[in-house]
C-alpha cells in the first residue's frame, strides 16, 4: 500500500480518536477494538517504511477457558 506520510499520520490520529471514544459493552465492541488496534499497528509500520500487511504482530488472544491443568497451577503459584 502506498500512502504519504501525512495521510498515514492523519489516519493514525483518526484511529486513536475512535479507540478513545469506544465503549466496550459486548464481544462485537471488543472485536472492533482489536481490529482498530491492528489497523493502528499496520499504519505505524507503514510510517516507519515497513510493509504494514506483513509486519509481525502479537498472536490473537485465545478464546474460551484455560485448560484445567493450567488453572490448577495458577491457584497454587
Amino acid at each position: 500500500m502506498s500512502l504519504s506520510r501525512r495521510c498515514a499520520e492523519t489516519l493514525i490520529d483518526l484511529v486513536e480518536i475512535k479507540l478513545s471514544c469506544l465503549e466496550i459493552t459486548d464481544r462485537e465492541d471488543l472485536r472492533e477494538k482489536e481490529l482498530l488496534l491492528r489497523c493502528l499497528q499496520e499504519l505505524k509500520a507503514e510510517v516507519q517504511g515497513e510493509n504494514g500487511a506483513t509486519a509481525a504482530f502479537a498472536a490473537p488472544k485465545r478464546r474460551g477457558r484455560r485448560p484445567k491443568h493450567l488453572q490448577f497451577q495458577d491457584l497454587h503459584s
